[in-house]
Parts: structure tokens; C-alpha cells; sequence
């Protein structure tokens, strides 16, 4: 029998975040190490999890209890989305509060080593159909995996792999230095940045700031010491 492998694997991935309200809650994230994973419910795509028996397995006296199962699992579980790409203007606009927030990269080969192993990474498909569910010795975790592994061709420009924890909370990645680079938007306030450059700080890695110019954009690392001076004052201000 073949092998299915993928070898050709982003070496980072990026995670798009709001800040403004939220901003206390996702740089302790950044700091503590962790990763907050929702349940799927709480995802802007009304159809997340939508899926269908294959005809074999609706057959199947136990399918009704089998599809509770999964459904089950669905909705205990605990979702992150990410891309592999950090230059995405709708993602910026729809993800990270409207440019007002940042993209956080994690190396992904760091961020695999330090993350638990009953936390699952994966690629998302992208389909006009809705993924089948096949009969067969699948777990239902496996089977909730698959149905949020998959999205139709609309989405299919935001690049995104997920990564599912079977609880909601947060995912930790230990000592790990997963993270290595923090983007800003370029309508993020001056407090927001005083907030992330210290974060950033905390944590070692570099922080670089979008700038637009006409249809492209940019991301600009500044001498850390007098902007973060700057900053400071104006917040204060």
C-alpha cells in the first residue's frame, strides 16, 4: 500500500489577532506561551462542520449514534486558525480588527516540537463539496477533524491550517521560542504598540510595523529605543 506524505511544508505559519479590547488577553498569550483555541462555533463561517454519511454508512444500523459521536467531538473540541500567509489584506481587515492589530509568525517546526502530541496540525481543504464521512474504524475524533478540515473554494485564498486540541483552552507550546516575529497593522493605536513592542520585547523577537504605499504593503522594523520612548509619551499623553 502507498504512503501519503507532505513534504513541501510552510516553515512558518501566522496568526491574525485583534487587539483595541482584547489586546491584554492575546499578548499574555504571546508571553505565557499559549495558543487560545475556541470551539468551532464561534468561527464566522456558518457552515464550519457541515458533512455528509457516505451511503455504505448511512446504511449502518449504529450511523445515527456514530454521527452524535462525531458531532460530539466537534463541539468539544478547541480550534486555531492560521495561514501561511502574513500579507493578506481581507485577512487583515476581517481577523485583525480592521489593520488595527497584528499577525503573530510561529516557526512551525518549533511550535510541532513544543506543542502536545494529542494536538493535531493540518492543511485545509478547499471543495465545492462538503467532506464524507466513510464507514470504517475512524475515531470520532478523527472524523471531527476531518469535518473542519474542509471549506468550500471561496476561502480558499487565506492559505489556512488549523490546529485542533480535543478541548477548548488554551495550547501551550512550552519553552519553545515558536514565535519569532510580531506584524503590526497600520491603523494600530499608539497605545496597542507601546503594548506589543513590550511584548515583543519580553519574548525576544523582532516587531515590524505595515506601511502602505498605493496597492502594496510593507512591514518596516524601527530602532527599538527611541520609538519605544515615543510611544510611550503618547500613550501617556
Amino acid at each position: 500500500m502507498a504512503e501519503l506524505k507532505i513534504y513541501a511544508k510552510p516553515s512558518n505559519l501566522y496568526r491574525y489577532r485583534p487587539l483595541g479590547v482584547k489586546a491584554v488577553r492575546e499578548l499574555k498569550a504571546l508571553t505565557d506561551g499559549v495558543i487560545y483555541c475556541p470551539a468551532y462555533s464561534a468561527m464566522n463561517d456558518p457552515m464550519e462542520g457541515l458533512h455528509r454519511l457516505s451511503a455504505r454508512f448511512a446504511e449502518n444500523p449504529s450511523s445515527e449514534k456514530s454521527r452524535d459521536r462525531v458531532q460530539a467531538a466537534m463541539e468539544a473540541m478547541g480550534i486555531a486558525s492560521m495561514s501561511e500567509v502574513y500579507d493578506h489584506e481581507p485577512m487583515w481587515a476581517h481577523y485583525a480588527d480592521q489593520f488595527a492589530g497584528m499577525c503573530v509568525q510561529y516557526n512551525l517546526a518549533r511550535l510541532i516540537k513544543g506543542l502536545d502530541r494529542d494536538i493535531a496540525i493540518t492543511r485545509m481543504m478547499y471543495s465545492e463539496l462538503e467532506p464524507v464521512l466513510l464507514k470504517g474504524k475512524s475515531t470520532s475524533i478523527d472524523r471531527a477533524r476531518l469535518c473542519l478540515s474542509s471549506k468550500t473554494v471561496r476561502w480558499a485564498s487565506e492559505r489556512e491550517w488549523r490546529l485542533f486540541k480535543v478541548d477548548q483552552g488554551s495550547a501551550g507550546y512550552g519553552s519553545e521560542k515558536a514565535v519569532t516575529k510580531i506584524f503590526l497593522g497600520s491603523r494600530i493605536t499608539p497605545e496597542d504598540e507601546a503594548l506589543t513592542r513590550a511584548a515583543g520585547e519580553a519574548i525576544g523577537v523582532p516587531v515590524a510595523k505595515m506601511e502602505i504605499d498605493a496597492y502594496s504593503i510593507t512591514f518596516k522594523e524601527s530602532p527599538r529605543s527611541n520609538l519605544h520612548k515615543r510611544l510611550v509619551r503618547k500613550a501617556s499623553s
